[in-house]
Order: structure tokens, then sequence, then C-alpha cells
């Protein structure tokens, strides 16, 4: 089946849809960067505090915690940091290239460029995840440690 013959509402329908998956994926990526200035905003917090009960005599466990604590807030910056996702299309390269087409065409043409987008996306996501997932951890490391040098203290 060439794309002439592609049915005009299957053609609309695997349109929306492709196009409200990789709008999906944008809501995603914001609500990781949330989580990612989240956790940042909450490390600060909890170092200020921590300044405030340090007691000189459990300084190994105090400088351990700060230690998980840096590392958390790198992860979640590593996580934060602007990567460049792909959204398509250009709306320039859009109107110069398919202008002059007809709609079967240019919505094929779409539905590929949003389906390599999304999949583009979907690495640099996966990523992120990762980073915030080992920012989680070594917060939740830190503030046993963090607990602990008070306990001892």
């Amino acid at each position: 089946m060439n794309e002439d013959n592609y049915p005009h509402e299957t053609l609309d329908l695997v349109y929306n849809e492709v196009k409200d998956a990789l709008n999906m994926q944008f809501q995603s990526i914001e609500g990781l960067n949330t989580k990612a200035s989240i956790i940042i905003g909450f490390v600060g917090v909890i170092i200020g505090i921590s300044l405030q009960l340090y007691s000189q005599s459990n300084s190994y466990l105090f400088g351990s915690g700060m230690t998980l604590f840096m590392i958390s807030i790198f992860f979640s910056f590593s996580a934060y940091k602007g990567k460049r996702y792909r959204k398509d299309p250009e709306p320039r390269a859009l109107t110069v290239k398919y202008l002059m087409e007809d709609d079967k065409t240019v919505k094929k043409q779409l539905i590929d460029n949003f389906i390599v987008s999304f999949e583009d996306n979907k690495t640099k996501i996966e990523e992120k995840v990762k980073y915030i997932n080992y920012s989680i951890i070594f917060l939740f490391i830190g503030l046993i440690v963090l607990i602990l040098s008070i306990i001892v203290g």
C-alpha cells in the first residue's frame, strides 16, 4: 500500500496519536526537571540544617554525609542540565519543504519525523531518570549517615 492509498481517517488518527505521544514525552521531561530541582533544593536545606547540628566529635561521619549530599547534588544537576530534545517539525523547514505538497504526503512525513524525535528523546529521558535515581539513592544514604552522626555525637 503506497501513501496515496492510506485512508485519510487512519492517517489523521495515527498523526494525532504520535503527536500526542511526543507531547506527553515533553510533559514527562518537565516533570523530571521539577523532580531534579526539588532534590537540589531539599539537599540544600538539609546541608544548611546539618551545618547547625555539626559536632566536632563525629566529623568523619558528618564529612561523609556532606560528601554524599554533594554527590546527590551533582547527579541532580546532571539530570537537570539542558539537553537539546528534538521536537519536529521546525516551522521554517516545514513551510519551505512541504508547503506545495499534498496533505497526505505531509502528514506521512510528519509522522515519520515525530517517531524519530520520540525515539531520540527516549534515550535522553532514560539517562535523566537514571541520574535522578542515583541522586535519590545518595540523598537517602547521606540522610542515614547524617542521622548516625547526630546519634553518635
